[in-house]
C-alpha cells in the first residue's frame, strides 16, 4: 500500500463555523477496522451516482493505490507522486496504472489503463514532501478509453484565497471523497468538510478532511446548488499520523492552464 506523504512542521489556518450536509452519501454500513476509530466522519458514498461516478481507485500495479477524478474526455487527475516507484525514484509506465471509475467491492462502471502521464514541470519524484514541494504535487493522465459518457465529468474551478473567502460567506459545503487505505474497497466521503484557509507562499490549501494512504489524488469538490460539482483541489499530503495534523492540497487553479492545453491535443 502506497503511504501518503506526510509533513512534520507547525499548523497554521483559520478555522470557519461548521455547515450544513449536502453530500450524495449514504450511511456507512461496510464498517473495517478505521483508523479514525469512533471520531471516523467518513460515510459511504454512492459510487455508481454523480458525481461520485467521476471519482475512481487509480491503481498502480500490485504497489498500491491513490485516488483520480476524471475532469475532461480520457484525462484525469491525481497526485504526482502517485506515480513514482518508490524503490528506482522514477515515474512509472502508464500501462502499470490502472483508473477504475465506481469501484464497489470487485465491482465497477469503469476500467481503463493509462496512455500518457503529464505530471507537474517542477515536480521532483526523489524530493522529500514540503510545502515548496506540494504546489508541484498533481499530475494529469490520459487513459486509453474516454470515462467521462459514463462517469460524468468533475470540472476544476479556479480556487485560490480570494474565492475562499467568497465561498466561506456563503457557508459553501466542502466534500472530500476518495478510496482510503483502510476501506479501499469502497468510495469514502467526508461531508462538511472544513477548508482551512490558504499558506501564503506558496498557495497550498489546507482543510480538516479526514484522509488516510490511498486519498492521495482524491478531490475536494463543492456545488453552490446541490448538483452542479466543482473541483476545488487534490489532496496531496497530511501534516501528521492517524489522527495528528491537517491535510494540504493543491488548488485546481494550479493546473487549470496546462488541463485546457492537453485537451486541445486529446482526439
Amino acid at each position: 500500500m502506497m503511504r501518503a506523504c506526510l509533513i512534520a512542521f507547525g499548523m497554521i489556518g483559520l478555522l470557519i463555523a461548521p455547515m450544513s450536509v449536502n453530500a450524495q452519501a449514504t450511511d456507512y454500513k461496510y464498517k473495517p477496522r478505521s483508523v479514525f476509530g469512533a471520531g471516523d466522519k467518513r460515510v459511504k458514498a454512492d459510487s455508481q451516482v454523480y458525481p461520485w461516478t467521476a471519482i475512481g481507485r487509480f491503481n498502480r500495479a500490485g504497489r498500491g493505490h491513490c485516488s483520480a477524478s476524471v475532469v475532461a474526455p480520457r484525462i484525469v487527475v491525481t497526485s504526482a507522486h502517485c506515480l513514482v516507484h518508490k524503490a528506482s525514484g522514477t515515474f512509472m509506465a502508464p500501462d502499470k496504472l490502472h483508473f477504475v471509475a465506481g469501484a464497489d467491492r470487485g465491482e465497477y462502471i469503469f476500467h481503463s489503463i493509462a496512455a500518457e502521464i503529464h505530471p507537474a514541470p517542477k515536480f521532483d519524484p526523489i524530493a522529500r514532501p514540503t510545502l515548496k514541494t506540494i504546489v508541484h504535487d498533481w499530475a494529469l493522465i490520459v487513459l486509453e478509453e474516454d470515462p467521462s459518457p459514463t462517469t460524468g465529468i468533475l470540472k476544476p474551478a479556479p480556487y485560490n484565497d480570494d474565492v475562499f473567502w467568497k465561498l466561506r460567506e456563503k457557508n459553501t459545503v466542502f466534500t472530500q471523497a476518495g478510496y482510503s487505505g483502510d476501506r479501499g474497497q469502497v468510495l469514502t466521503a467526508h461531508p462538511k468538510c472544513l477548508m482551512l484557509g490558504f499558506r501564503k507562499a506558496p498557495k497550498v490549501l489546507e482543510h480538516g478532511c479526514q484522509t488516510v494512504p490511498g486519498d492521495s489524488g482524491s478531490p475536494i469538490v463543492y456545488s453552490t446548488n446541490g448538483k452542479d460539482y466543482k473541483l476545488a483541489a487534490v489532496h496531496s499530503a497530511n501534516s501528521g499520523k492517524g489522527l495528528v495534523g491537517t491535510g494540504f492540497a493543491v488548488p485546481s487553479s494550479t493546473f487549470i492552464g496546462t488541463l485546457n492545453k492537453l485537451k486541445k491535443t486529446i482526439k
